[in-house]
């Protein structure tokens, strides 16, 4: 049972090859980000990436096919025990490690520590990274729990995996903004309510995301019919979702370019 629980999950991060977010988001969570970020962060990322992050935010995805980088493919979701802590690559079974959102990002930060002693490509790819991961950690489809199966719903006339209606479906669908219009919207927030926000790390941050998010499993069930009261109470998670990880993605750049 415990391998068949394992495999689902791993199928929901790496089989169907979704983005967390969908590119639209991704971009936004990367722009709010860019928008928050110090002077001396921005001019040592310049050094780094040829164009804003917001370019790169999808990389990890356009990516992850790829041979060089199929090491990478089951990174893109955050696993947490039953209290709602991450496993940090034990995942759900010892043994079974398949990548992890936020043990990698831990460990991409890690490297970067001392940046400057590193040759550009690995800085540039860390950079990159980062920038898909925290974003990855945030989607609440991609936070997984113990025992979770996937399931099709029916949305807005459509039979699809719920799992897709917060990689993208959502996101389109309701707002149907620019990454542009997401800032405009979401990067309001006041240096304090900005710092409150940020305050720890990805392991706290994620254990705050394991709490919030969980109640998506709450609001839908297998092959429910969603309509507009489910689209309401979705959105206003997935906002608070991207409004958070845009400013938590400027934290981390800060605090290692800043």
């Amino acid at each position: 049972m415990k391998k068949t629980i394992l495999l689902l999950v791993v199928l929901i991060c790496s089989g169907t090859g979704l983005s967390a977010f969908g590119p639209v988001g991704h971009d936004a969570i990367a722009y709010i980000a860019e928008c928050n970020l110090t002077q001396g962060a921005k001019k040592e990322i310049s050094r780094y990436l040829d164009r804003s992050i917001v370019y790169y935010s999808s990389w990890m995805d356009d990516v992850r096919k790829s041979p060089e980088y199929a090491y990478t493919d089951g990174w893109h979701c955050a696993y947490v025990d039953n209290d709602g802590v991450p496993c940090l690559g034990k995942n759900f079974e010892e043994g079974a490690y398949k990548g992890d959102a936020v043990l990698e990002l831990l460990n991409v930060m890690d490297r970067l520590e001392n940046y400057r002693e590193l040759d550009d490509a690995s800085v540039t790819e860390a950079i990159k990274m980062i920038v898909h991961l925290v974003a990855d950690m945030h989607c609440p489809g991609h936070v997984l729990y113990p025992g979770q199966k996937g399931f099709n719903v029916v949305y807005r006339g459509k039979k699809v995996s719920y799992h897709s209606i917060w990689d993208d479906g959502l996101i389109t669908a309701v707002h149907k903004w620019n990454y542009m219009e997401y800032e405009h919207q979401l990067g309001n927030l006041t240096k304090k309510q900005a710092k409150s926000v940020s305050a720890g790390g990805p392991v706290e941050w994620e254990i705050e995301n394991a709490s919030s998010c969980k109640i998506i499993y709450e609001w839908a069930g297998p092959d429910d019919v969603l309509g507009n009261d489910f689209s309401e109470k979705a959105k206003a998670l997935a906002d608070s979702q991207i409004q958070k990880a845009g400013y938590r993605l400027a934290k981390v750049l800060n605090d290692i370019f800043g």
